[in-house]
């Protein structure tokens, strides 16, 4: 079987945080980011690549000038959506990313493992080269997967950063991580 190569992408910096708008689309210089991406040399030639975006604004927004250039339709998938946060009041929302980051992978909220699990599935299943627009804590639900960390936050993808990884026999066997945030506070 041949090789799947994917290409997951952060979206680019939100108008507003995650503790204060549960849908932001980007900021202004988050449209800088992800026009940034046109220029970037891993993306020269994605016609062979089917395109999904997470639900969110902020994703599917940082996918448009890429799908735009290529002609690609993006495809809306729940699966790579942010960390569920269900009864998480907005204003605790960090506090509480916080904890689930640090926390150990096998004491995380149900609702958190089958999120991870469903990531991880996914990922596996797909069969054609595929670009995704998603989040911060996605990428990390695969980085830790991959690198058998002990907990969900293993690194700290910056916007519009990447983790390209090939897929052979529903297996990853090559994950490269693109650049890390240069600070480390909000994550």
């Amino acid at each position: 079987m041949s090789d799947i190569n994917i290409i997951l992408i952060r979206h680019g910096e939100a108008a507003a945080s995650w503790s204060e708008d549960p849908d932001p689309g980007l900021s202004k210089n988050g449209h800088k980011q992800a026009e940034s991406l046109l220029m970037h040399d891993s993306y020269q030639d994605l016609s062979g690549y089917q395109f999904i975006s997470s639900p969110k604004l902020r994703a599917i927004e940082t996918s448009n000038l890429l799908a735009k250039k290529f002609n690609k339709n993006v495809e809306i998938d729940e699966t790579y959506t942010e960390i569920p946060s269900d009864g998480v009041l907005m204003k605790d929302k960090m506090e509480w990313l916080g904890k689930i980051a640090s926390m150990p992978i096998n004491n995380l909220p149900i609702g958190v493992v089958d999120w991870r699990k469903k990531i991880i599935s996914a990922l596996l299943s797909i069969q054609v080269n595929t670009v995704i627009f998603s989040h911060f804590m996605v990428m990390n639900a695969l980085a830790s997967f991959e690198n058998d960390a002990g907990k969900l936050l293993s690194y700290y993808p910056d916007y519009t950063s990447s983790i390209k990884i090939i897929i052979r026999n529903e297996s990853i066997i090559s994950i490269q991580i693109d650049k890390e945030k240069k600070t480390k506070i909000n994550i």
